[in-house]
């Protein structure tokens, strides 16, 4: 269970936000931006969440006693990264949407449950986790999911079509 320890700290579910978005930039894709965002808010948010609401830890033998259970932190991160990223990466066409959606539930729902039987968190703990990451991740997937993507030229909006498309002239019904 190790790997799930480390992918869940910042420094493992950050450097993944970032190769993604260098990915869909490669690819001229849109969305790295949100996912680069989700990812730094899951670990801010958390933490200022950490710092109003104090609550014990599960107790473990021979570990000192901490107050930083609520929420998750993995999962918080996890989950906000998991659903930006399945979201942008179903809608640029990169993933099936049956893909995403295993991404969407399946990266939170490992990452909470280990940190359940791990004994590191409660489970209202990871619900919350659950909940403060979908939130971080559905805001910042609606506010920045277009940015990041190919950038028009001078000769590509030269040669667009007009957005404006070609509309007929309504015909007048004469009354006989």
């Amino acid at each position: 269970m190790a790997p799930l320890f480390l992918a869940g700290l910042p420094g493992g579910y950050i450097a993944i936000a970032y190769a993604l978005a260098r990915a869909l930039r490669r690819r001229r894709r849109a969305g790295g931006p949100a996912i680069v965002t989700a990812a730094w808010a899951g670990w801010l948010v958390h933490r200022g969440a950490k710092l109003m609401l104090v609550r014990e830890r599960p107790r473990k033998r021979g570990a000192r006693l901490r107050t930083d259970s609520y929420p998750s932190g993995h999962t918080t991160g996890t989950t906000a990264l998991a659903v930006t990223a399945a979201r942008i990466l179903a809608r640029e066409g990169l993933i099936t949407n049956r893909r995403a959606l295993t991404l969407e539930l399946g990266a939170p729902a490992v990452m909470g449950i280990y940190r359940v039987l791990d004994d590191e968190h409660w489970a209202t703990d990871v619900l919350g986790g659950w909940l403060l990451g979908s939130s971080i991740a559905l805001v910042c997937d609606a506010l920045l999911s277009d940015l990041g993507g190919p950038r028009p030229t001078r000769d590509s909006a030269a040669r667009a079509p007009s957005a404006r498309p070609h509309v007929r002239p309504a015909r007048s019904r004469s009354a006989t």
